[in-house]
């Protein structure tokens, strides 16, 4: 049975999507204390691991401007 750490290395997680990619690296994230880093546990080591390899598998975020959808809607309010 591999671990986070060996998972992570061996890139585990490119095969998924990125939205599950970057909700669970966000859910793993959460529950890390930022103290935790100074003196990791192995556990806490392979946490990071799957949240960096998590992360590097998701695709770039796109920023969308809204104005190029809505310029010529008129609005009313």
């Amino acid at each position: 049975m591999k671990t986070r750490f060996d998972k992570a290395l061996a890139n585990a997680y490119d095969g998924e999507n990125s939205h599950d990619n970057i909700n669970k690296a966000i859910e793993i994230a959460r529950n890390l204390k930022i103290i935790d880093i100074l003196e990791p546990s192995s556990k806490t080591i392979g946490e990071i691991a799957e949240i960096l390899s998590r992360l590097k598998s998701a695709d770039k975020l796109e920023i969308i401007d809204l104005q190029d959808f809505t310029g010529n809607i008129n609005t009313y309010s």
